[in-house]
């Protein structure tokens, strides 16, 4: 994937982070779907902790094992020492490859399989998974919520987009859109006009077609510049504005959430 020279890169420290996560590959059949994960170890004080679930965009495909958690920030934003010192967590950071989406049939049962192996862990608080990714990765999130509702607390979904089909099952989960206005890349709203790709649900047409009956679901939508404008980044990389370390808005909610709350 070619990127734009206004594209989102991490913070030096980055690298740093990364190490802190342990290299896996999980067998599912004749498919193997390589991740990264993150243990506090020594932390929680023999309580259960949450588990979250990232998942990258397109910008990140790879066999390495290594893009999805130095590409962005946003990957490795909750291993921050600041932030687990106040919530604790596992981190899950699966990686597809080239010919690969996350709505394969084959990669999501794989990861399913995955998150259950990790969620029945005694040490996994199974009322708190939460899930979250940008772009394929925002795809793929809401595509994991809506075909398995009830599986976690909470999700984020950061300039992504989904189909009709199913749509009314994310009601079932607390959910938060991001999404920029003039991203070119994944549409904020494919509806209006004669737009041909109608068929899709950008984070604004997802917000429009269920904030009447979604009791906790949240949309923020950056005007046109102001992407370029607060971060100097291309306006497909809303995804900054969560793993911003001066702002813990996003991952406060997400990490409000519970099950056992419902």
């Amino acid at each position: 994937m070619k990127l734009p020279k206004d594209w989102d890169k991490p913070d030096k420290h980055n690298n740093e982070l990364c190490r802190l996560f342990q290299k896996g590959t999980f067998p599912c059949g004749s498919f193997s779907l390589p991740y990264r994960f993150f243990s506090p170890e020594g932390r929680g004080s023999g309580k259960k902790l949450p588990l979250a679930v990232y998942l990258h965009g397109a910008d990140a495909i790879g066999t390495d094992n290594e893009l999805q958690l130095s590409m962005h920030d946003i990957g490795t934003m909750l291993a921050l020492p600041s932030w687990q010192e106040r919530h604790p967590c596992y981190i899950l950071a699966p990686q597809y490859g080239p010919g690969q989406y996350w709505s394969d049939d084959y990669v999501k049962r794989g990861l399913l399989r995955l998150i259950h192996a990790l969620a029945e862990r005694p040490g996994t608080d199974e009322n708190r998974i939460y899930i979250y990714g940008y772009s394929a990765g925002g795809v793929g999130t809401l595509r994991l919520v809506k075909e398995n509702p009830g599986l976690f607390a909470a999700a984020l979904s950061i300039c992504g987009a989904t189909n009709a089909e199913g749509l009314d099952e994310l009601v079932k989960t607390p959910l938060w859109l991001v999404h920029a206005a003039d991203d070119e890349i994944v549409k904020a709203s494919y509806h209006g006009g004669e737009s041909v790709w109608a068929v899709h649900y950008g984070s604004r047409d997802i917000y429009e077609a269920l904030k009447d009956k979604h009791e906790d679901l949240r949309y923020t939508e950056f005007k046109k510049g102001e992407m370029k404008k607060i971060f100097s980044v291309n306006p497909h990389c809303s995804w900054v504005a969560v793993s911003d370390r001066d702002n813990d808005e996003f991952r406060e909610w997400l990490f409000s959430r519970s099950k056992s709350d419902i």
